[in-house]
Formats: structure tokens, C-alpha cells, sequence
């Protein structure tokens, strides 16, 4: 009565939030990335008059978190996932 997690099949939906849950994580660390660095080749936020920046800040302050919300949904989508295709059998 043993199940392989390769009998359960992710659905669609549950494809497209972990794909996005990477794809947040991965922009808002490229973000970070790139306004920690900014300053060292003489970019000055408080000068600036681009809407780059202040984009990037947004991105690296809210993307973080959006992608642990969203990864904690996928974490609990999974397990209801696990113990429905469990209580089939």
C-alpha cells in the first residue's frame, strides 16, 4: 500500500505556481543584486531622475516575500494533493 511520488501527478495550476514562485525568487535576487551594486559604479539614487531605480527597490523589497507566500501555498497544495491521492487507495 506504498506510494511512489511518481504515481502523483502535479497538476497544471500547481506547475504554474512553482514556476512562478522560482521566477519571483529569481527577479527579486537579481534586483537586490543589482541595487547593492549600483552604487559602486557611481549610480546616486537621490540624483537619479530614471524610474529604474526606485523599480528596482519595489522588486527586491516585495519580491522576497511574495515568493515565500506563494511557495508556502504550493507546499500546502501539495500535501492536500499527497493525502487525497493517498485516501484513494
Amino acid at each position: 500500500m506504498t506510494n511512489s511520488q511518481d504515481d502523483i501527478r502535479a497538476s497544471t495550476m500547481e506547475r504554474i505556481l512553482a514556476y512562478l514562485t522560482v521566477g519571483i525568487a529569481a527577479i527579486s535576487f537579481v534586483a537586490l543584486f543589482t541595487v547593492l551594486l549600483a552604487p559602486l559604479f557611481g549610480v546616486d539614487f537621490a540624483t537619479s531622475t530614471s524610474w529604474v531605480w526606485p523599480a528596482c527597490v519595489l522588486i527586491a523589497y516585495w519580491g522576497f516575500p511574495v515568493a515565500f507566500v506563494l511557495l508556502v501555498i504550493f507546499v500546502i497544495w501539495r500535501v492536500i494533493a499527497n493525502r487525497r491521492a493517498l485516501k484513494k487507495q
